[in-house]
């Protein structure tokens, strides 16, 4: 059977869902709203997000609850398409729930280390189960990082993290090697399970990604934490792409901004330089990924990159979504919120 018909059906399910997606005109008009009911009250009739806040009295729910709300909406299109697709494409999936383990896996560690923060898990329960074999209710009401790494026993960030444990580390720490752990378990997975089409844009995918994170953690650890080539080891992602190993050597060996500028001027990475420079390098990191999934999109059709190209639409939506929020809860002018929220 042609790569055609595989995919004709949840290529063209993956559309329906794209279509619901927030428009950048509905970004202004979310940007000038007061309040967080003004908020809700939007989303309630929005195709998007109508099947989730239908019902929800916004003068009562608290901003917790809605950002739970909000990623459920995330987690519902996967699953629908998850349940659409067939065993091959089951395998690409499961690689980005990855990622949605790890996301998932920060929420309940910053309900430790904050234990008056509020975020609704159990909107998202049920769908996390059937996936992942990790207790997050018993995560999220750890009292202490001990018992939440405890918690972890027999899954693989138990060892990940027990390795860090007794050190003086911090929130960062751990989250940095959930990060470094999904994206090493990724590009393993990748390799082992897909093949074809599906191998090449996600290999592309990751690999850039990674690329990119490396470039931007580096920079930072020279700039401003001064960190000794020995001690910024803890913090690479050990996976190599187009910043091949010698350059990203290279790269951690400098001692000076100007010796690293120099050494990335000699990658497919001299792009970045700026953006490092003058402070926007986030928005240079999501241009990049966004432009190279819609990329991806557009070259292999007939695979799951449109499906991944959509599931990444969705988090960056969900992201501006939970920004805009706070922008709105902090009274921000409707100007500076576009601003903190526009990607593209």
């Amino acid at each position: 059977m042609s790569n055609l018909l595989v995919y004709s059906g949840i290529v063209t399910k993956t559309k329906a869902l794209e279509a619901k997606v927030v428009k950048d005109a509905e970004y202004q008009t979310i940007a000038n709203f007061e309040s967080t009911a003004d908020f809700i009250a939007y989303l309630k009739s929005h195709p998007g997000y109508d099947h989730i806040f239908s019902g929800i009295d916004e003068n009562l729910i608290h901003r917790g609850q809605v950002e739970g709300m909000i990623d459920n909406c995330l987690y519902k299109d996967f699953s629908k398409l998850y349940s659409f697709s067939n065993p091959e494409q089951r395998k690409v999936l499961d690689i980005v729930f990855l990622r949605y383990e790890v996301n998932i896996l920060k929420y309940c560690m910053h309900m430790v280390y904050n234990q008056h923060r509020q975020y609704d898990l159990d909107s998202i329960t049920a769908f996390f189960n059937k996936h992942s074999s990790i207790d997050i209710t018993a995560l999220a009401s750890s009292k202490s990082m001990d018992e939440y790494v405890e918690n972890l026993k027999g899954s693989d960030y138990y060892s990940v993290l027990t390795s860090i444990q007794k050190t003086e580390i911090t929130s960062f720490d751990y989250e940095m090697k959930l990060d470094i752990q999904y994206f090493m378990k990724a590009w393993k997975m990748k390799d082992k399970t897909l093949s074809g089409d599906n191998l090449k844009y996600v290999t592309e995918t990751i690999g850039l990604e990674i690329d990119l994170l490396n470039i931007m953690w580096l920079y930072r650890s020279k700039k401003f934490y001064n960190l000794q080539v020995k001690d910024a080891y803890a913090y690479i992602i050990p996976i190599t792409y187009k910043l091949k190993k010698d350059k990203l050597i290279k790269l951690m060996e400098t001692s000076t901004i100007d010796e690293f500028s120099g050494v990335l001027k000699t990658t497919p990475y001299e792009f970045m330089i700026p953006s490092l420079a003058n402070g926007t390098v986030e928005k240079v990191y999501q241009k990049t990924l966004f432009k190279n999934y819609k990329h991806q999109s557009d070259k292999y059709q007939n695979s799951m990159a449109p499906i991944s190209y959509y599931l990444y639409l969705k988090r960056t939506e969900i992201d501006r979504l939970t920004s805009a929020l706070e922008c709105i809860r902090y009274k921000l002018d409707p100007a500076d919120t576009i601003k903190y929220i526009t990607i593209t």
